[in-house]
């Protein structure tokens, strides 16, 4: 039997559950139909049968994850829950191929852009249909809440540039790989696409923006000691006083 992740207290991180009981709503899933929205399409468009078991897939997706609202990584909640993403309550679509001969299905919703689900990985994609954004639901949400732990806890100062644009914009002069070695990766809410570095004086993220075809890397980081600037400025360079 399928267990929704809000009831399975072993699928999550201590650091997402809590999250989630404050930054998640979640309505009743409905399956009593679950085919009248499920339509598959080939490469070209054209309606197809779709791929063996499509429709028992996205029926499982809802049943584990379906009817949550919860907000993203950044930027900080503050209590305002603008912004989530929404993971639907129903099955709302079918599989449509890829060019690449994967399938993908909407899921749910951010700012009004398509949540996608890869049918060979699992993977989440948003705005496109191959942005993909998380490796799985679960990377979702472990990303989602250690954004909003580090984004809304005022112990951490962003490292604002000494010659950059300034408070909110990030580091111009490197990416987050620059801090691979230095600060160790969060695997459960890191993802080839979303990047979380984390030790107890500096917090990296890093990930592949969705509004350019190229998607090049943002990257924000922080301090929360005078050892965690110093070892930002050891990479990065100087930055401004604060």
């Amino acid at each position: 039997m399928i267990r929704h992740v809000l009831d399975d207290v072993a699928a999550l991180s201590g650091r997402a559950r809590a999250f989630l009981d404050e930054h998640c709503r979640r309505t009743p899933i409905s399956l009593t139909d679950p085919g009248r929205w499920y339509e598959c399409t080939d490469v070209n468009g054209e309606p197809v049968p779709g791929p063996a078991g499509g429709l028992e897939r996205l029926t499982s997706f809802v049943t584990r994850y379906g009817g949550m609202t919860f907000c993203p990584e950044r930027p900080g909640c503050y209590g305002a829950h603008d912004h989530p993403y929404v993971l639907d309550p129903h099955v709302s679509s079918g599989w449509d191929e890829l060019e690449d001969g994967d399938h993908v299905a909407v899921v749910g919703s951010v700012e009004g852009f398509h949540l996608t689900l890869s049918w060979s990985t699992g993977r989440i994609g948003a705005v496109e249909q191959d942005f993909w954004i998380a490796g799985s639901a679960v990377n979702l949400i472990e990303s989602s809440a250690l954004g909003q732990s580090i984004y809304t806890d005022e112990s951490w100062s962003e490292a604002i540039e000494r010659d950059g644009k300034g408070a909110g914009w990030g580091l111009a002069t490197v990416g987050s790989e620059a801090f691979r070695g230095t600060v160790g990766e969060v695997a459960e809410a890191s993802s080839e696409w979303n990047r979380w570095y984390l030790d107890e004086h500096v917090a990296v993220h890093g990930w592949r923006v969705t509004y350019e075809r190229e998607r090049g890397e943002a990257v924000m980081a922080w301090y929360r000691t005078a050892e965690g600037r110093r070892r930002i400025e050891t990479v990065a360079g100087p930055l401004r006083a604060t």
